[in-house]
């Protein structure tokens, strides 16, 4: 039997993110009520950063917080 590959934090961000800008602490509630997977906002922030300086997603500053979109 073959075992499945556990999904990436980036890949469930990659999942919830969209055109519509969110900042870290609203991907973070997404991926909660989506997966239910309770994580740290430090380790959103560190993935989203990862995405990022990979050309993924884009970001955009607003109020003082970062919003991040594809």
């Amino acid at each position: 039997m073959k075992k499945q590959k556990k999904a990436s934090l980036a890949e469930k961000i990659m999942k919830v993110i969209d055109k519509q800008p969110k900042a870290a602490e609203e991907i973070k509630k997404e991926i909660k009520d989506r997966f239910g997977y309770n994580i740290k906002p430090e380790d959103i922030r560190v993935n989203l950063l990862y995405l990022l300086r990979r050309g993924q997603i884009q970001r955009r500053k607003e109020d003082n917080v970062y919003k991040y979109h594809i």
